[in-house]
């Protein structure tokens, strides 16, 4: 299921859901190795997520 990368951020407890825009602006953030913009959505399932080149494990809901 795809969520909005602020929210999978903020989930997997890296940034604040407006820390997180701010890193996705600033190019910081990949998505199977494509620059994301601002209202991006992925599926942590399936989809390779990286903040500086370092993968981005998002915490499973219980």
């Amino acid at each position: 299921m795809t969520e909005r990368l602020q929210k999978i951020f903020s989930a997997a407890g890296i940034a604040s859901r407006r820390k997180s825009e701010q890193l996705i602006s600033a190019g910081r953030v990949q998505v199977n190795g494509k620059t994301a913009s601002l209202g991006d959505s992925a599926d942590p399932a399936q989809d390779e997520i990286t903040l500086d080149g370092e993968p981005v494990i998002a915490q499973s809901k219980l």
